[in-house]
Formats: C-alpha cells, structure tokens, sequence
C-alpha cells in the first residue's frame, strides 16, 4: 500500500513508515572539470548516489577496491568510508546526489544497498533510462521550474528504486574468506588511523602474520595498508580544511601529524597541491558561486 508524507508527497512500498527521502543537492561534472580527487572520507547524515554515464575512475568504498567504468553506478551509504579518483577527460560525464531520509525495509538508515553487496553496480540495460532520470532532475533544480519540489521528489523515488532493483538482481555478495579477513583489517585501521599505527599491533590483534595482512589487505582494498592509513589522514585533513576555521598545523596534529612539514609533502603528493592552496580553491569558488 502506498503512503503520504509532506506536501500530500506519495511514497511508494518498500520504505519503512515515515521515511521520506529528501533531496540535498544534484551535481553534473562534465569534461575535466573539478579534477582534484576526493580522498578518504565519509557522510554521517546521507547517501550519496553517483552514476558514471561517461568515463572510469578507481574508487575505495567500504574498503573494496572498484575499477568503475561507464554506465556504473556506485553507492556510497551513510557512514561508509570511501575514496574517490575519477579519471576525466573531455568527454567525462558524471552524475552524483545526496540524498537523505531514505530508510528500505531490512537496511539501515540512509544506505541502498547492504554490506553484503558491491557499492558498485553496471546499469546495463537501465544505461539511457538512468542518464533521462539525471538530466531530468538537474532540469528541474536548476530552472525552479512550477511545482518542481514534487517534480524532483518523484524522480528521486525513481532513482532510489531503479538502483536498488538492480542490486538486488545482482546478488552479488562478499564471500566469508579473505574479504572478511581484509575487512576486520580495514575497520582496525578506520578506528586507528590517527595514531602511530604499527604493522604488529594489528597482526597481534587479529592473530595473522605481517605478509599475510598485507598480502590480503593489497587484495582486498588494493592498497597496502600503509597507503590506506595516509589516505584516511588526508581524507580527514580535507573534511577539516573544508568543514572548519583550523589552520593548517592545527589540522596536520588532529590527523596524525607531528610535523607539518611531512604533512605538507605527504598532502600535496595525494592531492596533487599543497593544503592551504586547496583550501583557497574552495573559499574562492565559494565567492565566485556566491
């Protein structure tokens, strides 16, 4: 049966009572724009849904290593760690939104897929009828067309249950070997990565030896988990740059820095500029949108 929700909005089977899904923003990227790669990070009040409707890029959720390739789509549920690096080009195409208030019956708050699936998906036949939904939208947010609230919430809905539908077709799921061990590898490295981490203290933690952590880590993640901790660090120092009034040694301390000297070095050799220039890129395009 269906049910309401605010402004006589109908919402549709599937969702837990009262959930409302709730737009928060809708990104078109095209060609090779916004290139500055997205590190280690994650969204405690959303999802986030990107479709690469042109284009390939590498991309961490959850600590599963994607190659994501055109027609993908990739899921990133609320409170997932993830790391982007969209490879563009001029013909690059890519689609995101936010989303909140989402909540399906038998998963959490703000995720569309379970733990169990890939975050990473191809949309197959859906390909065309997926890119129309996100021109469509991005249509009727940037024209403020009559009545487009409804508009968007309906192509919103549209969205959610086409993408879930495919991952439910896909059954794709982790198996309980090396992919559980890579995980309980990643979720020690998530608590603790701001600390000095060493190699044996996880070892002793999860009773395996140094080559084989790293051995099945670099399989699970496609990063040894050295790589992983500096990305999760920086990832951090971009939310806190983007997010806060710190200054830069401030935020190289709160990361796990001691020196912002190797801060720097380290920050500018992931990101590709050094931090306070990255964050004066995003306080002029602020000015600039403003």
């Amino acid at each position: 049966m269906l049910h309401q929700c605010q402004d006589d909005v109908t919402i549709y089977p599937g969702y837990v009572k009262n959930a409302c899904p709730k737009l928060l923003f809708v990104c078109r990227t095209e060609g090779e724009e916004s290139a500055i790669p997205r590190v280690m990070h994650k969204h405690d009040d959303r999802l986030e849904v990107m479709f690469i409707a042109r284009g390939t890029g590498q991309y961490l959720i959850g600590g599963r290593q994607y190659h994501a390739q055109e027609g993908d789509i990739l899921v990133f549920n609320q409170g997932v760690i993830h790391d982007e690096r969209p490879h563009l080009s001029a013909d690059s195409l890519i689609y995101s939104c936010g989303i909140s208030g989402l909540h399906i019956e038998g998963l959490d708050e703000n995720h569309l897929t379970g733990r169990d699936r890939s975050a990473v998906m191809a949309s197959g036949e859906h390909q065309s009828t997926l890119q129309g939904l996100f021109d469509a939208l991005c249509a009727q947010i940037f024209s403020k067309a009559a009545h487009h609230g409804v508009v968007t919430h309906h192509l919103v809905n549209v969205i959610i249950i086409l993408c879930h539908n495919i991952s439910l077709a896909r059954q794709d799921e982790l198996t309980k070997t090396e992919s559980s061990l890579g995980l309980s590898i990643k979720e020690f490295i998530d608590a603790h990565y701001k600390e000095p981490i060493k190699l044996d203290s996880m070892t002793q933690e999860l009773g395996i030896t140094r080559f084989y952590l790293i051995h099945v880590f670099k399989r699970f993640s496609g990063y040894s988990p050295k790589q992983y901790i500096i990305r999760c660090r920086v990832g951090e120092a971009q939310s806190l740059l983007l997010n806060t009034d710190m200054d830069v040694t401030s935020v190289a301390g709160k990361v796990g820095y001691e020196s912002v000297n190797n801060f720097h070095r380290v920050f500018k050799n992931v990101v590709g500029i050094p931090p306070t220039q990255y964050k004066n890129r995003w306080l002029e395009g602020i000015r600039t949108s403003s």
